[in-house]
């Protein structure tokens, strides 16, 4: 049965994608809520000092703050974040999967030969989780929860080609493959979890008026605030492992996200990507 969580006193909390839209409002939701929250931005702190010190006026006393800057389009950078969490703390109690991007205007691989949708939105979420997965919980209850999107239900797995070389690309094909791959690998964790203690979901936080959705979209939303009370909410869930949530509604993912011959086969497949992707 899901229960909701009573506290986040004592928790420290990592989000990613935390300077802006969704990420943004959702870290000063949580600002006034947990002992330790770890924010990651594209951005280097200089260049984000308004917002840390915002989320930082909003922290209750004794709260602790600590912002990392890393690029999710380079994988170098994932790997250091996590070093970096690690290194700042010895336990993640919930770690919120937010950052991503838009598609851009044309098909772009990055340095690393990734198309860089599917590299920022999916590959990079990934690799941190992977890193960090043994500090989920620790002993306690842990939770993941991966901020995937709607479109998810549009989109089509193309096993044989997640890079869109040959399938056609468009930037709301390419965001929405991302987060379809991001749905199924929620799916895979959730039967692969390290303990019965760590719960792993994910969440469409509703079409919301930000830079993302504007890029690729001619059409408006909600403000990131609802986004961010969405989160927290399901964040504060528990004992609902594997579940997909519209909004705060537990609903059906795509098909092929519920199916375990994709799932595996779709691990098989990142994890070559990943391994390609770490230095020699």
């Amino acid at each position: 049965m899901v229960t909701m969580t009573a506290t986040w006193r004592d928790a420290t909390i990592v989000l990613t994608g935390a300077t802006n839209g969704i990420g943004r409002a959702t870290a000063l939701a949580l600002a006034g809520r947990v002992d330790h929250l770890i924010l990651h931005g594209l951005e280097p702190e200089r260049d984000v000092a308004d917002v840390i010190g915002t989320v930082r006026r909003a922290s209750r006393a004794g709260g602790r703050l600590t912002y990392l800057a890393a690029d999710f389009g380079e994988p170098a950078d994932v790997a250091r974040l996590a070093r970096d969490i690690r290194a700042a703390t010895g336990r993640v109690d919930v770690l919120i999967n937010n950052a991503a991007r838009p598609g851009p205007p044309t098909r772009t691989v990055s340095r690393t030969g990734t198309e860089v949708t599917l590299q920022t939105n999916y590959l990079a979420p990934v690799a941190l989780t992977t890193a960090l997965l043994d500090l989920v919980g620790d002993g306690r209850p842990g939770r993941i929860v991966n901020v995937a999107s709607a479109t998810h239900l549009s989109a089509t797995l193309h096993l044989d080609d997640l890079d869109l070389a040959r399938h056609g690309y468009s930037p709301s094909t390419a965001y929405a493959q991302s987060k379809l791959a991001l749905v199924t690998y929620t799916c895979w964790l959730a039967a692969h979890r390290p303990s019965p203690s760590v719960d792993v979901v994910s969440v469409h936080p509703g079409v919301i008026s930000t830079g993302l959705l504007h890029a690729m979209f001619a059409i408006g939303g909600a403000p990131p605030d609802q986004a961010a009370a969405t989160i927290l909410h399901v964040a504060a869930l528990s004992r609902d492992n594997g579940t997909y949530y519209d909004e705060r509604r537990p609903a059906p993912p795509h098909p092929q996200a519920q199916d375990p011959t994709v799932q595996d086969r779709l691990h098989e497949i990142t994890d070559r990507m990943l391994g390609d992707l770490r230095p020699s």
